[in-house]
């Protein structure tokens, strides 16, 4: 999978959990973005590039 991809997929998931309200502030928000980011090493491979 493309890193593109990943974070469509990411972005989607994201989406998906602020519109049926499991997200429900813009500190939620950030917090779950950070965690799929760390969790995915999304942001420590393009770190290391």
């Amino acid at each position: 999978m493309g890193e593109q991809e990943k974070y469509k997929k990411m972005l989607k998931e994201v989406i998906d959990e602020t519109e049926s309200r499991k997200i429900n502030s813009a500190e939620e928000l950030i917090q779950k973005l950070v965690r799929e980011l760390t969790s995915n090493k999304v942001l420590s491979q393009r770190t290391q590039s």
